[in-house]
């Protein structure tokens, strides 16, 4: 008898999910709050979700009180709710949406993967695959969104799968959709249109293999471009309506969020790096498929070959290239290699856990030297004990600087860009400035040796002073 269709194979196929959900998620959660937030881009997106909190808008973005478009809201927001109920932001919360979405994508990967390869162990190796990734559990445990970017790529490509595989089943199928559309919906509210461009392309490519691209244009697809539209127009209203078309759109306009360039051949050599260590499987999984092509183009595997090779080929020909912009690529060649792996798992499971086990030891030996190297933890720690209850102004700070003193200092610094304003500052009643040390001589002097140095702080590689007014 076929274990997997009896009662026992039933039970045996339930403990096995059950073991795997319950050990992936203390894999990705334990020691998730040990490092600081030292990284200058964690930091940065903890303080918006800090301002957020603070302000009470949850509609318009704010970084050092200016209003921040390199992101959408919906990252913000799922570190905000944790973080609100909690009373701050903590470097745990901070990373609780990239742990839980990290969560969420290997327990699809796994019952995508049993479904295609008809074994719950082919769906343990596949998710065992995609978390043991370097890549991915760095960013499984990263203060950044592209881990909930590509969860919402998982679930849309998932429950658009599951739609066409239940074609006669009308209702399933106009659900599942519609699903699909809502994770793309949720994917304009993290990164934008370039984003959702980038399940709908897989799903179109895979259409035109089938020659049913009449489908975009169906009854079901229509009601889930409906669900998109409905997941993104509120926030896009709201957000109109408190900044202003005109506004909103010079804000889109001097906005550079794709900046970083690289020769065209970055993800040929990235590749090997993010994926290890099973970027060494690549050339067997490339003999395999290129040996079976007509099999695999033919089968349910041909969606996860036209998943990584499109998006491949797409990011190559971006003129905007970051080793980051690959992780949405790895869970379709975890699939791959987890049907590569069919009659081999344990050998591909314990790679996986030593794996874990390198990446685990990494990041506890980074948290013992963190709060040591950590330079906002510093200059903060030094402020306060040189500074009261009275206001605190930066003169000329550097962006990174003032994210620094905000989040640990939980306050907001105006950053005074005119000597004047310094002026100005400088006679309120317990006022402190804190300044570049290159620019301290200049008050100084203008000031009539009436200026009255408080601290002077190490920095990085320069040192901050920090002055009021008047006489001690």
């Amino acid at each position: 008898m076929n274990l997997i269709f009896s009662p026992m194979g039933e039970n045996r196929d339930r403990f096995v999910a059950g073991c795997f959900i319950l050990g992936s998620g203390l894999l990705l959660l334990i020691n998730l709050g040990l490092r600081t937030l030292e990284n200058h881009d964690y930091l940065r997106h903890a303080e918006v979700a800090r301002e957020m909190i603070r302000s009470g808008d949850w509609v318009v973005l704010r970084l050092n009180g200016e209003i921040y478009l390199d992101k959408l809201p919906l990252f913000f927001w799922l570190i905000g709710l944790p973080a609100s109920a909690y009373g701050a932001v903590t470097p745990f919360l901070a990373r609780l949406p990239s742990a839980l979405s990290a969560w969420i994508g290997v327990i699809v990967l796994f019952f995508w993967a049993k479904r295609v390869y008809q074994s719950p162990w082919i769906g343990v190796l596949s998710g065992a695959i995609l978390l043991s990734s370097y890549q991915f559990f760095l960013y499984a445990r990263a203060a950044r969104p592209d881990m909930v970017l590509t969860m919402l790529i998982i679930l849309s490509l998932y429950f658009f799968d599951r739609g066409y595989e239940d074609e006669n089943e009308p209702r399933r199928r106009s659900l599942f959709y519609g699903l699909s559309f809502l994770f793309m919906g949720l994917l304009f509210l993290t990164k934008g249109p370039l984003a959702v461009l980038m399940p709908f392309a897989v799903m179109t490519a895979f259409l035109i293999k089938e020659r049913k691209l009449d489908l975009l244009a169906s009854r079901p697809f229509l009601l889930g471009y409906g669900v998109m539209a409905g997941t993104i127009l509120p926030w896009v209203f709201l957000f109109l309506l408190r900044i202003g078309f005109e506004e909103a759109l010079l804000l889109v306009q001097e906005n550079r969020v794709l900046t970083r360039q690289a020769p065209f051949y970055l993800y040929f050599g990235k590749i090997w790096a993010e994926f290890m260590p099973w970027s060494l499987l690549l050339p067997f999984l490339g003999a395999f498929v290129w040996r079976r092509w007509k099999e695999v183009w033919s089968s349910r595997e041909s969606f996860f070959l036209i998943w990584f090779l499109l998006l491949f080929v797409g990011l190559t020909l971006m003129p905007y290239r970051a080793s980051r912009y690959l992780l949405p690529l790895l869970p379709a060649l975890a699939m791959m290699l987890g049907g590569f792996g069919k009659g081999k798992v344990k050998w591909f499971l314990i790679p996986a856990l030593l794996s874990l086990v390198v990446w685990h030891g990494v990041e506890i030996h980074w948290a013992t030297r963190n709060p040591s190297r950590s330079p906002g933890m510093t200059l903060t720690r030094e402020i306060k004990t040189l500074t009261g209850e009275g206001p605190l102004y930066g003169y000329r700070l550097d962006g990174s600087t003032l994210e620094e003193l905000n989040f640990y200092l939980d306050r907001l610094t105006p950053n005074l860009k005119r000597y004047e304003e310094v002026r100005r500052a400088l006679g309120e009643r317990k006022a402190l400035v804190l300044v570049p040390e290159r620019l301290y001589e200049k008050i100084r002097k203008d000031r009539n040796n009436s200026v009255v140095t408080v601290g002077i702080i190490p920095y990085k590689d320069e040192r901050l002073v920090l002055i009021s007014g008047g006489r001690p």
